[in-house]
């Protein structure tokens, strides 16, 4: 995707998918971890998990990149599949623009990019003139910042440091599943997990009937870990360094609960 704002200030973001990425940083799809780079003073455009991370987890983000690659396989669609773009710049409205012709396909023909919080889709709406564009239908959209307005902020940005950071979201997906939205929802489902800090080993119960998934992430958003389970577990630990990971619990229907462990 190409961004300018109203005075000609240009970045560019690459979003795509393969079923051996993962949802974090990978090197073999050439994504690189810019979180310590700061924010240009003209147009800075990002895929970061800031806003989820801060809202959610109530912790930092572990990754900034301009470079994306997803695990979607045309069937599958959890919440994490919805990518949230950082858009940095004094000056707006903002133009994306997209090929639409690459997404003329029955695995991409749902693919969209929004302003309205996936919390709400689509029954709320947003500071940003934004509501919802397919991306096969056109091949730009020009929007507003997603910050002022009658709602609430966070809902719609966050703050790091200085900088408040308004935010979208873009998600690949077939009209099949868009049409199926609902359950990208994260689940209610009651999780436990302890010790935390954990040192050779830690169990996790969940109170679901269905098969559910630990996906275990170093600091850096590399996986190391994934156990399949009914629901309750213990996990052995031994093979992990002394740090900070973070973990996505899924079920068969989506997102059951992310957050961070420490193994000391």
């Amino acid at each position: 995707m190409f961004f300018s704002d109203a005075i000609g200030n240009k970045d560019t973001i690459t979003l795509g998918y393969d079923p051996f990425a993962t949802f974090g940083i990978d090197d073999n799809f050439g994504e690189e971890n810019i979180i310590d780079v700061p924010l240009k003073s003209t147009l800075d455009v990002r895929i970061t998990d800031e806003y989820f991370n801060r809202k959610y987890n109530d912790m930092d983000g572990t990754y900034h990149t301009k470079k994306q690659i997803i695990p979607y396989d045309c069937i599958h669609l959890f919440f994490e599949s919805i990518q949230t773009i950082d858009i940095s710049t004094k000056h707006w409205p903002v133009t994306a623009k997209w090929n639409s012709a690459l997404f003329n396909d029955s695995c991409r023909d749902g693919s969209l990019f929004t302003s309205i919080n996936p919390g709400g889709w689509w029954d709320t709406g947003s500071p940003s003139n934004l509501y919802r564009r397919e991306l096969v239908e056109t091949d730009s959209v020009t929007f507003t910042s997603n910050l002022s307005g009658e709602f609430s902020d966070d809902w719609f940005s966050y703050i790091k440091g200085d900088d408040t950071i308004p935010v979208f979201w873009q998600l690949l997906a077939s009209v099949d599943l868009l049409s199926s939205i609902h359950d990208l929802k994260s689940l209610t489902v009651d999780v436990h997990i302890f010790p935390n800090p954990f040192a050779e080993q830690f169990t996790i119960k969940a109170q679901t009937n269905e098969q559910s998934t630990l996906h275990f992430f170093d600091a850096l958003g590399r996986p190391v870990l994934k156990q399949s389970f009914f629901n309750s577990a213990t996990i052995t630990t031994s093979q992990l360094a002394k740090g900070i990971y973070y973990y996505q619990l899924r079920g068969e229907h989506g997102l059951i609960k992310t957050g961070k462990l420490i193994r000391q």
